[in-house]
């Protein structure tokens, strides 16, 4: 089993998957919603932010793909990370946390941390943005938070 911890990291988002307890891996995730505002004021009613509800969906489709794969997702009661301090404390953020337990020999922590920036994003960008702005390929972090700055100030 690959213990490697894989991290997608920038001013908006993160998404993390990290040793946990025992042969379990710990499963990190987190939207600023402040950064997104920009992109989302006026898209949605109140209560049901877009980023808030992209990453409530994206947990719900990662679980499946975690099962798809052999392992199993397991639910972290306050949806923390303990010992990740990736946030601002200036801005508001949301955030998910799973442990993935009984995970096979060729599970790779780099694959579940694709599949969450891919997923995230097509839930997400589409109702910001229009489509054919959209980046056809996933950006590496800093690329995409470029972009994402980029699509604030228009």
């Amino acid at each position: 089993m690959e213990k490697t911890s894989c991290e997608y990291i920038n001013d908006f988002l993160y998404f993390i998957v990290k040793p946990g307890d025992g042969e379990a891996l710990t499963y990190c995730s987190g939207v600023n919603i402040s950064r997104f505002t920009p992109l989302t004021s006026g898209k949605h009613r109140l209560g049901q932010n877009i980023v808030m509800k992209g990453l409530q969906s994206l947990n719900l489709e990662l679980r499946s793909y975690i099962l798809s794969l052999g392992a199993e997702p397991k639910t972290i009661r306050g949806g923390r990370c303990d010992g990740v301090n990736i946030r601002s404390y200036d801005d508001l953020w949301n955030s998910e946390a799973l442990s993935i337990e009984h995970v096979p020999e060729d599970f790779r922590a780099a694959e579940v941390v694709r599949f969450a920036v891919k997923n995230f994003l097509r839930i997400v960008l589409p109702q910001c943005v229009p489509p054919s702005e959209i980046p056809e390929e996933p950006l590496d972090p800093i690329g995409l938070q470029a972009w994402l700055y980029s699509r604030c100030k228009t």
